[in-house]
């Protein structure tokens, strides 16, 4: 038993393995048919049943629509270089399947194709840009993948600086298509066109790019989804649905379609204008072009009637003629005059239609002029009210930074201002203070002077004020004349007066109050 658990174990492994690769390899190699692509475009878009390519699908987006160009973005994978990652759900069929046309009255047309690629375009490169355009119903992928007689019109490309080919918003850097003439003038062809592993393969080298943009090339890796939807890209890997569309010769047809001809193309132009908020000018200008083209193919058509009417009334006159006279000679001069009016009418048709292909020719450049410079003019008013809001947004903060500093300022100066208010009248209060203790120091505190033995001597101060006039102290001089004795004798009791008034009432030991001793 053990010995058959253990033989069991590898066999059921291996059965797991071959399981697994059998699941993968089924949904790798998952066939559909066109109906696949008319049921699940159904919702996004409507199709056309036009006259040249079958049923094509005209998506449901607005009039800046530009396949390989609008929401969407370019990454490098190992295994097939450069492909196109569109952020649309219906993304997944038509930038990998069939090819892009554009159609001056339905706009931008895809028609289904049975082969897979990373991209349907052709690139140019030079004058430091790149630049792609969607391969349009007349390349045909041959032995040896060259373009042979057929070049993209103008509009069909989109150039940007080589520097935002990687870019994941390489929209937002395209330019115009009016400087489309401009760019083609000044790069070439890239014919880097093969086949790796039955895919059509194209764009620049990687080192090159690398070398432009100075940063290296993140590769990306394809891992095969289960269902269509819109492409996922996360972790360095895109998850695509890319099932094998079987080549048979079964009638497939939309569920719902409409039927081309000219009144409903001309319709359709006009209901696209409204949609879309079409100029009124340029509608009656393709009226007025349309009234032309019939007017002048009404004319040649009568042309044509009067030229069988004659021819017949010739061919009539010229039998009679020839029965009468029963030879060949003017039946060849009829010949040769039909010939000629033959000739002649072609010419005309001729140059009537090279005038209408001409006429149409330029109003379709004059129809994408007017296209391209109105987007271009939405672009730059979009540019500039972005810069209008970021320059008012800059200005905002720069006055909010200025007026906040400015309260800052003015908050410091006034608090460092009364902080010297405070600190000077802490400083007067601290002075007055002290010379108010000293004031008080002083009257409470007198001086007493003394001297010898002798009684009170009164205050130092009113003894410094009596002094100057004790310094000059009198003398009596005896003599005998009558005239000094009495001017003596006045003048003594004004001595003794004087010292009197500085005695106090307190008197110590035996002595009395000093005063100025008389000798």
């Amino acid at each position: 038993m053990k010995r058959i658990a253990i033989i069991s174990m590898p066999v059921i492994l291996l059965l797991l393995l071959f399981g697994s690769l059998q699941n993968k390899a089924t949904a790798q190699e998952e066939q559909v048919s066109y109906q696949t692509f008319y049921d699940e475009l159904s919702p996004y878009g409507s199709w056309i049943d036009y006259p040249e390519y079958g049923y094509v699908w005209r998506p449901d987006t607005g009039p800046d629509f530009r396949p390989y160009s609008t929401n969407g973005h370019w990454v490098w994978t190992d295994e097939y270089e450069w492909m196109w990652v569109s952020d649309y759900s219906w993304g997944w069929a038509p930038f990998h399947y069939g090819r892009w046309f554009y159609d001056d009255y339905y706009g931008w047309l895809w028609e289904p194709g049975y082969d897979w690629s990373p991209a349907w375009v052709c690139w140019r490169s030079g004058g430091d840009y790149y630049g792609w355009a969607p391969l349009g119903p007349q390349f045909s992928v041959g032995v040896n993948l060259s373009f042979g007689s057929y070049s993209p019109p103008s509009n069909y490309w989109c150039f940007v600086d080589r520097q935002y080919i990687a870019s994941p918003r390489v929209y937002e850097h395209c330019y115009g298509a009016q400087r489309n003439t401009v760019f083609i003038n000044n790069t070439t062809i890239i014919n880097n066109y093969r086949r790796e592993r039955n895919v059509y393969v194209t764009g620049p080298g990687r080192h090159e790019v690398e070398r432009y943009t100075g940063q290296s090339i993140r590769s990306v890796s394809i891992r095969d989804a289960n269902r269509p939807g819109r492409t996922n890209f996360r972790d360095n890997e895109v998850a695509i649905y890319r099932p094998r569309v079987n080549r048979d010769n079964n009638r497939y047809a939309p569920d719902r379609f409409q039927r081309f001809n000219r009144d409903q193309r001309n319709d359709g132009a006009d209901n696209r204008g409204n949609r879309f908020g079409g100029n009124n000018d340029r509608r009656g200008n393709t009226d007025n072009f349309e009234q032309r083209r019939q007017q002048q193919e009404q004319v040649m058509r009568q042309r044509n009637d009067d030229a069988n009417n004659r021819r017949q009334l010739e061919d009539r006159g010229q039998g009679r003629t020839w029965d009468r006279n029963n030879g060949g000679n003017n039946g060849s001069v009829f010949e040769q005059r039909r010939q000629q009016q033959e000739q002649v009418m072609r010419q005309r048709n001729d140059d009537a239609n090279n005038r209408r292909q001409f006429e149409e020719r330029q109003q379709q450049e004059q129809v994408m002029r007017q296209r391209n410079a109105d987007a271009e003019n939405n672009r730059r008013q979009q540019q500039d009210q972005v810069m209008r809001q970021r320059n008012a947004e800059a200005e905002n903060n720069r006055r909010q930074q200025q007026d906040q500093v400015m309260r800052q300022r003015n908050a410091d100066e006034e608090n460092n201002r009364r902080q010297q208010q405070e600190q000077m009248m802490r400083q007067r209060n601290a002075d007055a203070e002290n010379n108010r203790r000293q004031f008080e120091q002083r009257r409470q505190q007198p001086q007493f002077d003394n001297q010898g033995g002798g009684g009170f001597r009164g205050f130092r101060g009113q003894q410094q004020q009596q002094q100057p006039q004790q310094q000059q102290p009198q003398f009596e001089r005896r003599n005998t004349e009558p005239g000094n004795q009495r001017q003596q004798q006045q003048q003594q009791p004004q001595q003794q007066s004087q010292p009197q008034q500085n005695r106090g009432d307190n008197q110590q030991g035996g002595g009395h109050f000093g005063g100025w001793r008389h000798n």
